[in-house]
């Protein structure tokens, strides 16, 4: 649901995957999460929400519907004339795992900075930044210098690409190719940095979360077959190919979990190894509450307008007026949360959970999100959008189960082994 729900009315782009990113990020840390105050997960951080937030959102800044044609063994030029050239479909499936890998790899390349250890350096950060960016400047220079390497039949077809007037499907042709091989240049970097420093666990994160979803996406091919299987259905196939796009990223970083972020001791130690333990305790319950109210003040934002758009129209109106509220509001909580950190901070290596409300968190943005997908999936006289209303309110309920199992499971006591 929280994929599919990109490119609805208010979601598009970025602000779409911001959405996907903080509910995922959230509920991998609620995973993680250990209620003694050692984590015995590498990956248990409350940075983990802000990071996967930002990271997706970053990832999602950028378009695809440029590929989805070339499963039909067309490239598009100017779609409104209906003008193309053959293209072998082969290239649909390179683009759409080149465009996968980044789009869920970027998350998890911030979500490897998260992971508990010893503490990098000042320098190590900058090195670190330094290859991630290095990475994405890298590619931005080999697509500029490099074009025929990049756009399909480039040397075929130089002059349609030297004349994008006549041609603005290659403009956008241009624009979403390049935006995917930078962010693939940034995931590279990022997966470069790691590798180097032979940081196992890392390069398993970011190629597990990256390859696998790669290989999903190409291999739902945009949901380009639907119509062969439904001729003369009339549906919303795109959202289902949103939807199934979501399933991948879930299974990529499902399956990351279970490789690299299995508890590292049978049961929290008495007392924590120096690699674990949490030096800035405060830091990172501002980071968590950070992530959680930028995540879901914006999602909500951008949910009413998106509402606005669909019930009253005008939406650019009323993003502005949604602006002057939600704005003010996130200032003035961003302030209140570091006066909050200050007025109720916990020792340096508190021993304690830092989270004790885990719970009640979960279920604000399992609630929360599912709501504002409800808001902006309509309007009700459109049988295709009650289809996604029905589909949203059976994810949520499974949702919500598998939460409240995994939370009553916590809270039973281990039995004794004696």
């Amino acid at each position: 649901m929280t994929w599919a729900v990109r490119g609805c009315s208010g979601y598009g782009a970025s602000a779409g995957c911001l959405f996907a990113g903080v509910t995922w990020g959230a509920a991998w840390w609620f995973l993680a999460h250990d209620a003694a105050g050692s984590q015995s997960r590498r990956y248990a951080s409350g940075w983990i929400i802000l990071a996967m937030a930002v990271g997706i959102s970053i990832s999602g800044n950028r378009g695809w519907m440029q590929w989805p044609s070339f499963f039909e063994g067309h490239l598009l030029t100017n779609s409104g004339k209906g003008e193309f050239v053959a293209i072998p479909r082969a290239y649909g499936f390179l683009w759409l795992f080149i465009a996968g890998v980044p789009w869920a790899g970027i998350g998890a390349c911030l979500l490897a900075w998260s992971a508990q250890g010893p503490p990098l350096r000042f320098r190590d950060w900058v090195v670190r930044l330094s290859c991630a960016f290095g990475g994405a400047f890298i590619a931005h220079l080999l697509f500029n210098h490099y074009p025929q390497l990049f756009l399909p039949l480039y040397r075929d077809l130089a002059g349609r690409y030297a004349d994008l007037h006549a041609n603005p499907n290659l403009r956008r042709l241009i624009n979403d190719n390049g935006h995917a091989i930078r962010h693939l240049g940034f995931y590279l970097g990022c997966l470069g940095y790691e590798i180097s420093r032979r940081d196992r666990k890392n390069v398993i994160l970011i190629l597990t979360v990256g390859g696998l979803n790669g290989i999903g996406w190409a291999a739902l091919q945009n949901w380009s077959w639907a119509k062969s299987f439904w001729p003369t259905a009339s549906f919303n196939f795109w959202r289902c190919w949103e939807s199934s796009a979501g399933i991948t990223i879930g299974i990529a970083y499902g399956v990351a979990f279970y490789l690299v972020n299995r508890p590292i001791l049978p049961e929290p130690p008495a007392s924590t190894p120096r690699a674990l333990e949490n030096r800035r305790p405060n830091l990172e319950r501002f980071g968590a509450y950070l992530g959680l109210l930028l995540g879901l003040g914006l999602s909500i934002k951008n949910g009413l307008k998106g509402w606005a758009n669909i019930y009253l129209g005008n939406e650019a109106y009323w993003n502005g007026i949604v602006w002057k509220i939600i704005g003010p509001l996130l200032v003035l909580g961003s302030a209140g949360l570091v006066i909050f950190i200050r007025l109720r901070s916990v020792p340096r290596n508190y021993a304690g959970d830092l989270f004790p409300c885990s719970n009640r968190i979960i279920w604000t943005v399992l609630v929360t999100q599912n709501v504002l997908a409800q808001l902006v999936t309509g309007p009700p006289t459109v049988w295709n959008e009650v289809v996604f209303n029905i589909y949203y309110l059976l994810l949520f309920i499974i949702s919500a189960v598998i939460v409240h199992n995994h939370a009553q499971r916590l809270q039973r006591p281990v039995p004794s082994l004696k």
